[in-house]
């Protein structure tokens, strides 16, 4: 997920008009993991120390520098993480996103100059440097539920495993990470409140349902669009609309998004006026 995440969040730069340093990394927090799992995390990862590096991208800024899956994070240009609090308390999420964006916070400071990593690798402190590239604002989670969905809150984009293991390709996770990164990059969430769209299924009638249509066929217009900036086929990615039916009760009326087979339609006007 962080790859084709990474891949769409650089090559969509021109996109957005806010832009972050990245460094293809994904971090694990000691705060992510339910109570009775923290001690093992402390003996094995050392998570007490600091976040833990669970991914690196190939070829991206931290793989470059040499950061490795299993390192852990002591010293971010010269600032330590902020310390992980409420450890004999039980897992709460709001708590846990509270702290890795703050760890966020420390890497987003460093713009794109190179800057210097403190690691923790297997009992040894060392240091690296790491020169970030800007990218689309993308902080990708993935949540365990048999659910098939993906949505964006304005910073965030989550996928669930459900979802997750409906995908077939590398075009269809990143239909899916581009849809929801466009909601953020257009700051859907905060038109939604400004039009004080409702919830439950008035949510999808009348103007609170032209509202979020018209959300839904702009987040696929640059979604698509982010695709074929970074590479993808957006209409092979399209394609796993077809079997994911029935998310809005196959009513139009009733529907959030236009049916797949409009949506598919789309991707292939976006992806040949691209050609011309």
């Amino acid at each position: 997920m962080e790859r084709i995440a990474f891949r769409l969040a650089t090559a969509g730069r021109p996109r957005c008009p806010a832009l972050e340093p990245a460094l293809g990394l994904v971090l694990q927090h000691l705060s992510q993991f339910e109570l009775a799992d923290r001690a093992g995390m402390i003996a094995g990862l050392s998570l007490d120390r600091g976040p833990g590096v669970i991914a690196v991208v190939p070829g991206g800024p931290a793989a470059l520098a040499g950061i490795r899956p299993g390192d852990v994070l002591l010293g971010i240009d010269g600032h330590a993480p902020p310390p992980e609090t409420a450890l004999t308390m039980p897992f709460d999420a709001a708590r846990a996103h509270a702290r890795a964006d703050a760890v966020r916070d420390l890497l987003a400071h460093t713009k794109t100059t190179p800057f210097a990593i403190s690691l923790l690798r297997h009992g040894v402190a060392m240091t690296v440097t790491v020169t970030p590239r800007l990218a689309c604002p993308s902080y990708i989670h993935l949540a365990r539920s048999d659910q098939r969905n993906a949505y964006a809150d304005g910073l965030h984009v989550f996928t669930t495993t459900g979802l997750l293991s409906t995908v077939r390709n590398d075009d269809e996770l990143a239909f899916i990470l581009a849809h929801e990164m466009a909601h953020n990059i257009l700051h859907h969430a905060v038109v939604m409140r400004g039009s004080e769209v409702g919830h439950g299924i008035g949510r999808n009638l009348g103007r609170s349902g032209r509202i979020v249509r018209a959300t839904e066929r702009e987040a696929d217009a640059l979604g698509g669009t982010l695709m074929l900036d970074a590479g993808f086929d957006p209409v092979r990615g399209a394609a796993i609309l077809g079997r994911l039916g029935g998310g809005d009760l196959g009513i139009e009326l009733f529907a959030a998004h236009d049916s797949a087979g409009k949506r598919i339609a789309a991707m292939r006007a976006l992806a040949a006026a691209r050609q011309r």
